[in-house]
């Protein structure tokens, strides 16, 4: 099954990007790769570019880990409620607001790192990294390792102020999103929707084209195109799932 995901604000926009990266940089295991090694630093610096061009990231994750935190406490009340389930998802709301607490701390960490702060600004240069401009990052790859993995640590951690309370944020989303069973009828399907953060989209990947989602106010349009240039889209069944940050 293909999954496609569409924001429909910027704060959103930017979970998902950060959801992309810190999935890709926990792909980056071999530091002996420089494949792996570069993936990851462009990973990292993708972040630090993120979270500086939204200053008020940390107040939005807050409002909506507290914002989920509250409808957690409402359904406690409810006497059908899966207690245990619902305290242990409470806990880890809890477990992300304490961490983020450390965000200022770790964007100065990241941003001062040798390694970090040689390589970001040569990302914007064709083959920018090199033995004769970054003589620095050569000899830091061909450390062992064990060497290498201390500062990879060290890069990780200071991302995890982000990292889990983004995560802890997206999975519940997702836990409390309803699917339903739509046809796009010729590639295409518009429909009036509750207002949402996020649409999610699952069909086979049998069917050679891919959504293009546009959304204003409450209706949405979904148009799929095809791959190959030219080619017919017939009737494509989809899932679609319209998420809500505030777990309705």
């Amino acid at each position: 099954m293909l999954n496609f995901d569409f924001p429909l604000s910027p704060r959103v926009r930017s979970y998902l990007k950060l959801e992309r990266l810190f999935k890709g940089a926990e792909k980056c295991t071999d530091l002996n790769s420089i494949q792996h090694v570069m993936f990851l630093l462009r990973n990292i610096v993708d972040y630090i570019d993120i979270i500086d061009g939204s200053s008020a990231i940390k107040i939005e994750i807050l409002k909506d880990l507290e914002k989920n935190d509250s409808q957690m406490k409402e359904w406690l009340a409810d006497p059908e409620c899966d207690v245990e389930y619902a305290n242990s998802l409470r806990q880890k709301i809890t477990e992300a607001k304490n961490i983020l607490d450390k965000f200022t701390r770790q964007r100065t960490v990241l941003k001062d790192d040798p390694i970090i702060e040689l390589i970001k600004p040569r990302f914007l240069t064709p083959n920018g990294i090199n033995s004769f401009d970054t003589p620095m990052f050569d000899f830091w790859f061909s450390l062992s390792e064990d060497e290498k993995k201390e500062n990879v640590k060290i890069w990780l951690y200071e991302m995890d102020c982000i990292r889990i309370p983004v995560l802890t944020l997206l999975e519940m989303w997702r836990i409390f999103a309803k699917p339903q069973q739509r046809v796009a009828k010729l590639g295409f399907m518009q429909e009036n929707a509750d207002t949402c953060d996020l649409i999610n989209i699952k069909y086979d990947n049998k069917f050679k084209a891919y959504p293009v989602v546009s959304g204003f106010q409450s209706r949405v349009n979904i148009r799929f195109l095809p791959f190959d240039k030219g080619a017919e889209v017939g009737d494509i069944p989809f899932e679609i799932a319209y998420i809500r940050s505030d777990l309705k």
